[in-house]
Parts: C-alpha cells; structure tokens; sequence
C-alpha cells in the first residue's frame, strides 16, 4: 500500500554550493584583474601597462584553470544530489522515514561531507552521489571512468575513488553513533550514479555497493529492521552531530 506522506527531509549544510561560489569568486576576480589592467594599457597607450595586462591574463587563466575545475566538480555534485532527492521524494518510502542531506563530520583533522542519510524502519543507508557520465569500471581496487571525445576517441575523465570516500565517511559516522551508544548496527552504503549516461560495470567491489539511481530500490530492499525506538534515538543523535 502507497505511502500517503512523502519521506521527511533534513538539511544541514550548504556545502557544495559554497564551495561551488568560492570557486567561481575567484575565476572572476582573477580576470576581473586581468581585464582592467589590459583596458588600462589600451586606453592611456602605455606600453608596459598593456604587457602587464597581456600578462596578467595568461597568469589568470593558469590561477583560472584549477577553480574552473573545481566549479564543475562542485555543480556536478550538486546535481547528483538533487536527483538523489527527487529519487527519494518518489520513491512512496512514507514518513517513517527521514533523509538527512550534506552531514557534516569533523575527525583525524579533516571534514567530510556526506551527501545523504536514510533512516527508517528498513535500517540505516548513507548514500554518496555521484553525477559522472560515461563507462563507470571498478575493477581489482581501482575505479575507472571512459568517456568518448568529439572524435569518437576515448579517453579517461576525472572519477576519483568514491567507494573509499564512502567508507571514511561511514566509518566515522560509525564511531560518533557508537559513542552515542548506538552500537551494533549495519550501515548499508552506497554509492548512486544519477547521471542517466552513466553505464555500469562494476566487479568485486566490497563493503560499498554502487547502482545507477534507477536501481536503488535494490538496496532499500536489503532490510535490518529497525524498531521505533531505535529510529527515533539515530534521529536524535543525527541532528545533535549537525550542531
């Protein structure tokens, strides 16, 4: 029988999209410089100036280059995100159950930010999206990701190891919870390729499971009741690590 309420959501942070705006800040700012000076130089004639200028946007375009990348990187996360959600808003999970999204974790000196969990009678999932298109391989430890250029040639575009940022990031959850005296229990993680282009090979990958969004019904399906005591005490703890 359909849920009549959709799933209940909570949202901690803003990370990616602050993140994605420092990025941007600066590509502008650097060509912003750049720009004025090359004016400068073409209005009062004034050779040096103009070098300066000429320059100064060959110096911005290689400061440009890495936060151009990152912006991308940032907005494809976010996106990634925003389908997950939609995912789940759809998905007739009802309101037993709540998404937390962007959780925070400090530990060991570093933040991670973890895109999004779900509690609910079925158990605990923390998911990691990813909105990479293209051929997704993992094989033997290593993740792969092939794309085909303009020409029809193929070549390796950027994917990173998302099944070991997923793993750090459980970890630490793991031992916030158990310090919290929520111990014992299974986290089902995940790692869901949003990015309908995305096609999936993935062999022997463990601990972590990865699915195209399409399929996460499969993994809401791996089921470690929970009862409503259990529920409400995770759900008390959650919002307690966000402060």
């Amino acid at each position: 029988m359909a849920q009549d309420k959709p799933v209940k959501e909570a949202f901690f942070s803003d990370y990616l999209r602050k993140q994605a705006k420092k990025s941007l800040a600066a590509c502008v700012a650097s060509a912003v410089v750049a720009i004025i000076l090359l004016l400068a130089g073409i209005a009062t004639g004034v050779g040096f100036i103009l070098v300066s200028g000429v320059v100064a946007i060959v110096i911005a375009l290689l400061i440009a280059a890495p936060h151009r990348t990152s912006y991308a990187t940032y907005r494809c996360g976010i996106r990634g995100e925003q389908v997950l959600r939609t995912h789940l808003l759809s998905s007739r999970l009802g309101d037993q159950y709540t998404a937390y999204y962007n959780l925070l974790l400090s530990g060991n000196g570093r933040v991670c930010d973890i895109d999004c969990i779900l509690v609910g009678p079925s158990g605990l999932f923390v998911f990691e999206a990813k909105h990479h298109d293209g051929l997704i391989l993992y094989r033997n430890g290593v993740w792969a990701r092939i794309k085909v250029g303009q020409r029809g040639t193929l070549y390796r575009g950027q994917l990173g190891d998302p099944s070991s940022q997923l793993y750090r990031n459980i970890r630490r959850l793991k031992e916030l919870l158990n310090e919290a005296q929520v111990a014992g229990l299974w986290l089902h993680g995940t790692v869901v390729f949003t990015n309908p282009r995305a096609v999936l090979d993935i062999e022997g990958l463990q601990w972590v499971k990865a699915v195209a969004v399409k399929d996460l019904g499969q993994i809401l399906s791996q089921k470690t009741y929970l009862s409503a005591d259990q529920i409400d005490w995770i759900n008390t703890c959650l919002s307690a690590f966000a402060r």
